[in-house]
This record gives C-alpha cells, structure tokens and sequence, in this order.
C-alpha cells in the first residue's frame, strides 16, 4: 500500500502562519527574555541583591525584580541607564548600514569582561 505523505511543519511555522502577529510577539518576547537573563547573570555573578541594584541605581526593588521575570515590558532610558551604570556596565551603540534591518543585538562591556552578542535563535 501506498502511504500519502504528509507534509510536516513545525509548530512554528504552523504558528506564523495561523497568527501573522506570532513573529513580532515572539520577536519582543525574546528580547525581554534575553535582558531579564543578562540581568539574572550578572546580579548573579557580581552577588548583588535586588534591594541593593535598585538603591544604587535610584529605582525601585519591583522594577528591578520585575525585569527579572520578564514582567517589566516598559523600561525608561533613563531607568535602564542606571541600572546599567549601577552594575558596572557601559552601553555601547553601534551604527549599522541604514538599509539594514534592525537585529536582537546586544552588547554590554564590563571592566575585563565582554558579554557577547546575542541573536536569535
């Protein structure tokens, strides 16, 4: 017997194409995630408390534990600024071709260390 062959596609490909607004959501997803797990990381690594971070960046404990879960999806310059400063980083801006389309990059440099550019899966 002849068995017909299905054609398999991936839940995200079924997803895209069932939901047109599936790839930018997930595309934000993914970028909140990525900085609520730099943040764990080097809180982490530099044994900095909650409490702590948000003193010495001037912003409140919940905001800095809501961007560690990800909950925080709307985050000031000025706020992300500090906190930033306050872990020791500098931001870096890098310019890109005007043509080219913006990219999940992210690149923060810490005394010695280098944290590495991220993109998406």
């Amino acid at each position: 017997m002849d068995k017909e062959k299905k054609s398999s596609t991936s839940t995200y490909e079924r997803l895209i194409n069932e939901d047109p607004e599936f790839e930018k959501d997930l595309e934000k997803q993914y970028k909140d995630f990525i900085l609520s797990e730099l943040l764990l990381a080097v809180m982490e690594e530099d044994h900095i408390s909650i409490r702590k971070l948000a003193k010495e960046a001037g912003v409140s404990p919940s905001l800095i534990q809501d961007l560690r879960t990800g909950k925080k999806d709307n985050l000031t310059l000025r706020s992300f600024s500090n906190i930033v400063e306050a872990l020791g980083y500098d931001i870096i801006l890098k310019r890109r071709r005007r043509r080219s389309p913006p990219t999940a990059k992210l690149k923060m440099s810490h005394r010695k260390r280098t944290i590495p550019k991220l993109q998406p899966v």
